[in-house]
């Protein structure tokens, strides 16, 4: 830039003294060819184009661009005033991505043409937006700014998540920078991270990491299997109000969650255990007892509202299966755990029990992996059934369908039911 302020100090100079002289020789002044104005060769410098320019200028990036396209907010990536962090996938991820989004209509084996064409026509303009809005960050972070402890590091996105009443609150991301493996949410990083652009930094997942869209309450009505799970909540939320209901955590919007539902045959088994010990001590013979506890489960989860079992015995083991941190009054349902955030060793996680229970050692939690993934996580609970056990000797509890992820939290349905003494 120097040299290029000097040539143009000496070219005025040069005019000025060719202007003086031709004045005086009462002659006509020469033309001299205008100066052509510098082209700079930023595409050559890394980190010089906005985020935008990076995207549409890395071909492995073409239909991630598309959609930044189809969301409408292209030119926030273009605003050279911002300064934001971008989850962004490459080609081979969005074809995973459509191949889902399109409930299988577009197969991986498609043209390029036939992705690119339904991002651009198909894709809701609105839920590339949510996407793209929820895979932002609103500062520029390297990945090695991300936590690596457990469980994971929660950080706000550009996705409101109500813009009308609350504009400043955010919806959360989960980017893990652990030993092994990087993620986003449940979602492996892939490639080399950190990619910088004039605007912010780029990360790649290995496919979209989608917004959720459901509350944990909406989201665990859609499980025709947590019928008693449901019926629970019912029944310990009896004479509850506020946020010390039960349901209204798993209806509270603002919420980062981690809730392990029982499958409704894990409750049957307890339900059968309860009514059968209960007979047995009102002095019914074994057959009767038996008898009784048949019909219990027949009964279903409306076996839960009676005066078989208190509110108390109800409530109690629900909180043990709510993930939470601190201890006494500190205590906060504020963990939201992904498979892949579960420890290859054993880690004690604190519940809702400690709220009440300060010193209690929480259950136990770990998991195998396949590579990047959990392929096994399970959970053991304190207490036995029937009690008297030793502590963590009951068999674990395996995760039979996990990361079902929500607006305010994460469940992961278990085959077992925690006892929490």
């Amino acid at each position: 830039m120097k040299k290029l302020n000097n040539t143009i100090k000496i070219w005025s100079l040069a005019a000025l003294s060719s202007m003086v002289m031709f004045t005086s020789c009462n002659k006509d002044l020469d033309t001299f060819a205008p100066i052509a104005t510098p082209t700079y060769p930023i595409g050559n410098i890394p980190g010089s184009l906005s985020i935008a320019r990076t995207l549409a200028a890395n071909p492995s990036d073409s239909m991630f661009y598309r959609m930044l396209v189809r969301s409408g907010l292209l030119n926030n990536y273009n605003d050279s005033t911002k300064n934001l962090t971008l989850f962004a996938v490459d080609n081979g991820g969005m074809k995973v991505f459509v191949n889902a989004a399109s409930g299988g209509a577009v197969p991986l084996t498609a043209p390029d043409a036939i992705f690119a064409g339904f991002i651009s026509s198909t894709l809701p303009a609105t839920t590339a937006a949510a996407i793209i809005q929820y895979n932002t960050l609103g500062q520029k972070y390297p990945f090695a700014n991300f936590g690596s402890t457990f469980p994971n590091y929660p950080a706000p996105t550009l996705f409101q998540l109500d813009p009308v009443n609350t504009p400043f609150l955010r919806m959360t991301i989960c980017p893990t920078n652990s030993t092994s493996f990087k993620y986003v949410n449940n979602i492996p990083a892939t490639g080399q991270p950190d990619l910088l652009a004039s605007n912010g930094i780029i990360h790649h997942t290995f496919t979209v990491v989608a917004p959720p869209s459901m509350l944990l309450k909406g989201l665990i009505a859609t499980k025709p299997n947590l019928s008693y799970f449901r019926a629970a909540i019912a029944r310990a939320d009896s004479g509850a109000v506020g946020l010390g209901r039960l349901d209204s955590l798993l209806n509270f919007g603002a919420l980062n969650m981690t809730v392990l539902p029982p499958v409704d045959s894990a409750f049957q088994k307890i339900v059968f255990g309860l009514a059968f010990s209960a007979a047995l001590n009102a002095g019914a013979t074994p057959a009767i007892a038996l008898a009784t506890a048949n019909g219990a489960v027949a009964a279903g989860p409306a076996f839960l509202g009676t005066n078989n079992v208190s509110t108390a015995l109800v409530r109690g083991i629900l909180a043990y299966h709510f993930i939470a941190s601190g201890t006494g009054a500190t205590t906060s349902p504020k963990v939201r755990i992904f498979s892949v955030n579960v420890p290859s060793t054993p880690a004690f996680l604190n519940t809702l029990v400690n709220g009440a229970v300060a010193a209690h050692p929480g259950i136990r939690a770990q998991a195998t992996f396949t590579g990047p993934v959990a392929t096994n996580v399970s959970f053991i609970g304190l207490g036995t059934f029937p009690s008297g056990g030793a502590p963590f000797s009951s068999p674990a509890s395996v995760v039979i369908d996990k990361d079902n992820h929500a607006v305010n939290g994460v469940f992961h349905i278990i085959d077992r039911v925690l006892l929490p003494q």
